[in-house]
């Protein structure tokens, strides 16, 4: 902080340039002929000038002493700013340019004076307080000096500093760019060498000529190691938020609102199979870096516990049911232990949930530890897989639903029992693009259904016929049950 004297002089004074030349020679002159007629004004201990620096230098070069006006002790801070415009504007032809650089000025200082701690020129009295500036009900965020304002009072701060030194808002907007970009230019229009319009002009012509800055080089993505099956290593992008389940809208899952793929890929080798249409598709490359390949995701395992219900759909039933491995078979021959432990550990303890599962190889559910809301399913898409389902599915018990996908059903299908599953699922064979060509699709004959739908009935189970069965087309009413649950 400069000083004149024994006296500091305010910081804010100072933004204000000192007369010299002819204009202070004339003070000077005044002052020896009629003595300092407008008094030097100091603050409340009479410590700190805060206003008439060329009075001061004046008396001195004239050898008169000078006249002080000693203020209250009720000035605050941001009153002694206002004050200091106020006279200095007074007494000074300031041009619209001058006016909104010194605006800028006084938004800094208005700022720092309305901040807790932090003493602006007026060291010696005492700091003000939030209440002398800020209206009572404007609330403050933060603690100690890193005071944080909302952004409705730093805009009332350069409302209020255009207003209390008369600059337009687009001088000050003209201002702030000419000061951020172009300090020397500031500088001229400071001293009244340069209208702020045409330093603004220049301003503009100089960044326009600036080379552009290289493009951010987007940042590295962090890279997970995955195992395909036979424990191949497999570098995959860490997601950027936690893992949750996927809705299943459009998808085709008309029986459950999410899906869940903690593991994706299949060796089955099933020729219409829509999983391997989408997994080996150029346009989901990238989510399936190794194609249909087997392949363990434990970056999301978190997922259900991730997972909320949206409060539109808390009464949904459908919004309690996940798919799980939509894009696999968990169960499969080729899937490790480890893969089938850890995605049931996931289930376990997210006991919220309805878990829907469904395999070509029901026989290792026997002896796993499921979920008590799980609903347990089979696929048979051909007579041998019968025997097979059945004699599993009759060890099976303490699960909340047993389930009997034929989707898609390719042949007729002779089951000796079905009273050991709750509910059947029956659908036709959609088209698809496989590697390998185009599969089409297959509808089967009314007599294949027919037989099944009865023989279902007869074993008190629950029919749910696909609507791909009716080929899109207006036709019989179809059964479209699902189990009580």
């Amino acid at each position: 902080m400069a000083k004149l004297g024994p006296y500091e002089v305010h910081a804010f004074a100072e933004a204000f340039p000192l007369i010299d030349g002819d204009e202070f020679t004339e003070l000077v002159r005044d002052i020896k002929r009629n003595g300092l007629r407008e008094p030097i004004i100091l603050n409340h201990n009479r410590t700190v000038l805060i206003d008439g620096r060329n009075r001061w230098r004046a008396c001195e070069e004239a050898g008169s002493d000078p006249v002080f006006e000693t203020l209250s002790e009720r000035y605050t801070e941001t009153m002694l700013l206002d004050l200091i415009v106020s006279k200095n504007l007074a007494r000074r032809q300031m041009n619209p340019g001058q006016k909104a650089l010194m605006a800028l000025e006084y938004e800094r200082f208005y700022s720092e004076a309305t901040k807790v701690g932090r003493p602006i020129g007026n060291a010696s009295r005492p700091q003000v307080t939030v209440s002398e500036t800020i209206p009572a009900d404007l609330p403050e965020f933060g603690k100690g000096s890193e005071t944080v304002r909302p952004d409705s009072y730093m805009r009332e701060s350069r409302e209020r500093a255009a207003r209390v030194v008369g600059a337009s808002g687009r001088a000050v907007q003209q201002a702030k760019a000419v000061q951020r970009d172009t300090p020397d230019l500031a500088a001229k229009v400071r001293a009244g060498s340069l209208a702020l319009d045409a330093a603004d002009k220049q301003r503009r012509q100089r960044v326009a000529a600036m080379p552009k800055p290289e493009p951010a080089p987007k940042p590295t993505a962090v890279m997970l190691t995955l195992r395909t099956n036979d424990g191949t290593e497999v570098q995959y992008p860490q997601p950027q938020s936690k893992a949750t389940f996927n809705e299943t809208k459009g998808a085709g899952i008309s029986w459950a609102s999410w899906s869940w793929n903690p593991v994706t890929g299949c060796l089955h080798g099933c020729t219409y199979c829509y999983a391997r249409e989408i997994a080996t598709s150029e346009r989901y490359s990238s989510a399936y870096p190794v194609g249909f390949t087997p392949l363990f995701h434990e970056e999301r395992l978190d997922a259900p516990a991730n997972t909320t219900i949206p409060a539109a759909h808390l009464d949904d039933p459908a919004y309690r049911r996940v798919f799980v491995c939509s894009m696999a078979d968990l169960y499969g021959r080729w899937v490790p232990d480890e893969w089938i432990n850890r995605v049931h550990a996931s289930m376990l303890a997210t006991p919220e949930w309805d878990y829907i599962t469904l395999t070509k190889f029901p026989a290792r559910y026997v002896g796993l530890d499921m979920p008590k809301g799980a609903w347990v399913g089979t696929s048979v898409d051909e007579q041998k897989r019968v025997r097979i389902a059945e004699d599993a599915f009759r060890q099976l018990d303490d699960v909340k639903v047993k389930w009997l996908s034929l989707e898609p059903l390719r042949e007729p299908l002779e089951f000796t029992d079905l009273s050991m599953f709750d509910w059947v699922v029956i659908g036709a064979q959609t088209e698809t693009r496989q590697p390998t060509g185009t599969v089409p699709a297959f509808a089967p004959p009314f007599e294949w259904v027919a037989r099944i739908v009865a023989q279902a009935r007869e074993a008190g189970c629950r029919v749910h016929l696909k609507p791909n069965l009716s080929n899109g087309r207006p036709g019989m009413q179809m059964p479209d049950e699902y189990p009580d649950a």
